[in-house]
């Protein structure tokens, strides 16, 4: 089961930017104390499980073409900023992939660095999947909404594998 491109070589980002939690996302991973000290970051199974399940939901919504599914998993922040209308319009350029089956299956997520809580309290977590014939790689970052972590924005880059130099285009998007 793979995620089948274009014939060329194509790599696909598409990247949320929300406008109130920008200094968040952007600090993320800046290795600064937390300004939140009764903050912490779950353990390494909680991690795996929260990011597993976003990217699952996530790709099950480009397949379907429609990011109903992602919008219900997001935090309640996200859903007052963005509707499924403008995560449909930002996510349209991975639409046009032909995803056949379950490209996740049997798979976890590979971890690039520890995730950490940045300095308004929010965690960010970096990794990938080892999927063929392309790799995708994301960076999430979580707010806690009561005693749950919500996704708050969301970073995938799918790139062909063994192809690190290839010029292709990029899809990037701002909602």
């Amino acid at each position: 089961m793979s995620i089948i491109g274009r014939t060329k070589s194509i790599a696909l980002a598409a990247l949320l930017v929300f406008s109130p939690l920008t200094a968040a996302i952007a600090e993320q991973g800046n290795g600064q104390p937390s300004a939140y000290p009764g903050i912490a970051v779950p353990s390494d199974e909680a991690v795996v499980s929260l990011a597993d399940r976003s990217m699952r939901i996530f790709i099950g919504s480009v397949r379907e073409k429609s990011m109903q599914s992602f919008w219900e998993h997001v935090s309640q922040r996200f859903q007052s900023t963005y509707s499924v209308d403008k995560l449909d319009e930002a996510y349209k350029g991975l639409f046009s992939l032909s995803i056949k089956g379950d490209p996740l299956a049997g798979k976890s997520p590979i971890f690039t660095k520890a995730p950490s809580i940045d300095g308004n309290g929010n965690m960010g977590v970096d990794g990938f999947y080892t999927t063929t014939p392309s790799r995708i790689s994301f960076h999430i970052t979580y707010g806690l909404e009561g005693r749950a972590w919500k996704v708050l924005g969301l970073y995938v880059n799918i790139v062909p594998v063994g192809k690190p130099d290839v010029k292709s285009s990029s899809y990037q998007s701002r909602a």
